[in-house]
C-alpha cells in the first residue's frame, strides 16, 4: 500500500465541464474564459491569461466582475460593464481591466453551457481585443467632430487637433510649422515639457522636419541610445519623432510633428495613416486661415497699391473721429489727388497708369513711416489720417509727399513725370461729422487744384474759392477765431 506524500496538494474537485471546455478551447486563439453559474471563474486559457496580464491560477475562484473597468478617455466616459448573460446572437464591448491597472475593450460573445439533465454548468466568453482598433474610431469621430465645428476658428481647430493628436499617439510635443526660407516659423505649438513660443523659427536643416517636409508619408526616427537635440528643445533632446508635410494647394508650406524624449515602438500603421489624416485636415483649416485672411485684405486693403482700401479708410476715420471728440484730442487729414492722371492713361495706357498708381503708393508711405496708413479712397485719389496732429504739422507732412512725388523718375524707368495736389484739414470743434471733416479736406484739395496744381492747402488758410455753406460757416468761424487769436497776441 502506498503512502502520499505528507506535503503533496490535497486535490480539490473541478465542477462539471470544466475538462470538456479546457479540451475544446485549449488551443483556440481567442481569449476564452469559463465561469461558474455565479460567475466566479473556473479556467481561462493562454490568450486570455496574456490579455488580461493575470496568470490562471489567480483568476480561479474569483468573480468575473472584478476585471470590469470603465474608462475615460478623448472626453468620453464607457460606464462600468457589469457581469450579463451574452446571447449567442449577439456581441457586446465590454471594457476590462488588466492586471497593470491598463483598461483594454474586448468583443464579448458568449452562450451558458448546460448539461445534459439541463442544469447550468456555467458560462463560456469569447473576447477579441478591440482596444486599439476602438480609440482608432473614437479619435477619428473626435477629429472629424472639431474639423466640423462651426463655433470655432481655423487656428482654434488646429490648435485641438495637435492636442488631440498628443493625446493619442502619448506624445508630449506637437506643432505646425510653416517653411520659410531655410527656416520653419513655429505656429501652432503644444509642448507639456518646454515652452515654445508661437512665431519661433529654427533652422530646417537642424530637424528631422526637413526629411518630412520632402516626403510624402509620416518620417519617424526612434533613437534608442543617446537622446538627439533638436533646436526648439535643446536641453531636452529627443528620441521620437514623426512628421508629415502639410500641403495646401499642391504646394508644401510646412510640416506636422510630434516629438518625445522617451523612445517608443515604431508607429503602427494605423497610427501612420492617423497622422496624415491629421495633417490633411489641419492643410485644410490652414487653406481657411488663407482664404479668410485674403478676404480681410481684399476688404480692408487696395488690390493694386497695398494702401487700405476706402471702406478701411471710412471705418478708421470714423475711429479716430470719435476718439478725438471723446478725449478734446488733435487729428487732421490730408487727401491727396495726382494731377492730370486721365493724360497718363490716354498717353501712354492703363499698364502705366496701374504702376503709376502703385509707384506713388510706395512715395508716399516712404514718406508718412510705418506708423502711419495710407488709404486709396478713389481712383487716382490717396488720404492719410494723422491722430493728435494739427493743420501745420500736417501741412509739413503733406509738403514733404509733394515733393517726393514731384522728383523726376528713374531716367532707366519709362515711368512719365507727375505731380500731386493736396488738401490738409484739422478736425477743428466745429465740425460736427466726420463727413464734413472729409468735405474740408476736399475744399482744401480744390483750392490746390485751382490755384495751379502740385501745392498743398490747408483748411486754416483757403482764400478765393466758392465754398458750400455749411462747409464756409465752418471756415468761417475757423478764420474768425484765428484773428481774435492774432489780436489777443
Amino acid at each position: 500500500m502506498s503512502m502520499k506524500p505528507m506535503n503533496a496538494p490535497v486535490p480539490t474537485a473541478r465542477p462539471r465541464g470544466t475538462e470538456l471546455v479546457e479540451a475544446v478551447f485549449q488551443v483556440c486563439h481567442d481569449a476564452v474564459v469559463f465561469t461558474d453559474s455565479s460567475g466566479r471563474v473556473q479556467w481561462c486559457n493562454r490568450p486570455f491569461e496574456r490579455l488580461t496580464g493575470y496568470r490562471r491560477a489567480e483568476l480561479t475562484g474569483r468573480p468575473l466582475d472584478c476585471l470590469y473597468g470603465e474608462q475615460e478617455e478623448f472626453g468620453v466616459t464607457h460606464r462600468l460593464s457589469g457581469p450579463r448573460m451574452i446571447g449567442s446572437d449577439h456581441r457586446v464591448i465590454t471594457s476590462y481591466l488588466r492586471r497593470d491597472g491598463s483598461l483594454i475593450e474586448a468583443e464579448t460573445s458568449g452562450w451558458t453551457f448546460l448539461a445534459r439533465d439541463g442544469a447550468i454548468l456555467g458560462h463560456i466568453r469569447i473576447l477579441e481585443d478591440r482596444t486599439a482598433v476602438n480609440r482608432l474610431v473614437r479619435v477619428k469621430d473626435k477629429l472629424f467632430d472639431i474639423a466640423t465645428d462651426q463655433a470655432t476658428s481655423p487656428g482654434e481647430k488646429i490648435e485641438a487637433m495637435i492636442s488631440l493628436a498628443c493625446e493619442f499617439l502619448h506624445m508630449p510635443v506637437g506643432l505646425v510649422g510653416l517653411f520659410r526660407d531655410a527656416s520653419l516659423l513655429v505656429l501652432h505649438a503644444r509642448s507639456t515639457l518646454a515652452p515654445i513660443p508661437v512665431g519661433t523659427l529654427f533652422p530646417l536643416e537642424e530637424s528631422d522636419c526637413r526629411i518630412a517636409l520632402a516626403g510624402d508619408v509620416p518620417f519617424e526616427t526612434h533613437g534608442t541610445e543617446a537622446a538627439q537635440d533638436h533646436p526648439l528643445l535643446p536641453e531636452i533632446g529627443l528620441r521620437t519623432y514623426v512628421g508629415v508635410p502639410l500641403v495646401v494647394g499642391g504646394e508644401r508650406i510646412g510640416t506636422l510633428s510630434f516629438l518625445n524624449p522617451l523612445s517608443r515602438p515604431g508607429f503602427t500603421i494605423a497610427e501612420r495613416q492617423l497622422i496624415s489624416d491629421f495633417a490633411r485636415f489641419a492643410a485644410q483649416q490652414l487653406a481657411q486661415e488663407r482664404q479668410i485672411a485674403a478676404l480681410e485684405r481684399a476688404a480692408t486693403q487696395d488690390w493694386l497699391t497695398g494702401a487700405g482700401s476706402s471702406r478701411q479708410f471710412r471705418r478708421d476715420l470714423e475711429n479716430v473721429f470719435r476718439t478725438v471728440r471723446r478725449n478734446n484730442a488733435q487729428a487732421s487729414l490730408i487727401l491727396i489727388d495726382i494731377d492730370h492722371f486721365k493724360s497718363i492713361n490716354d498717353d501712354y495706357g492703363h499698364d502705366m497708369g496701374d504702376r503709376v498708381l502703385a509707384d506713388v503708393a510706395r512715395r508716399l508711405e516712404a514718406v508718412i513711416g510705418a506708423n502711419r496708413r495710407l488709404y486709396r479712397v478713389g481712383g487716382e485719389e490717396f488720404a492719410v489720417i494723422l491722430p493728435g496732429t494739427c493743420a501745420d504739422s500736417a501741412a509739413i507732412m503733406a509738403e514733404q509727399m509733394r515733393q517726393r512725388l514731384a522728383e523726376a523718375p528713374d531716367p532707366v524707368s519709362d515711368m512719365p513725370a507727375l505731380t500731386a495736389s493736396f488738401g490738409v484739414a484739422e478736425l477743428d470743434p466745429d465740425i460736427t461729422s466726420q463727413d464734413a471733416w472729409v468735405k474740408c479736406a476736399d475744399i482744401a484739395l480744390y483750392a490746390s487744384k485751382n490755384n495751379g496744381r502740385n501745392q498743398v492747402t490747408s483748411n486754416g488758410s483757403i482764400a478765393g474759392v466758392a465754398l458750400p455753406d455749411e462747409i464756409w460757416r465752418e471756415v468761417q468761424k475757423k478764420h474768425s477765431k484765428t484773428r481774435r487769436q492774432s489780436l489777443a497776441i
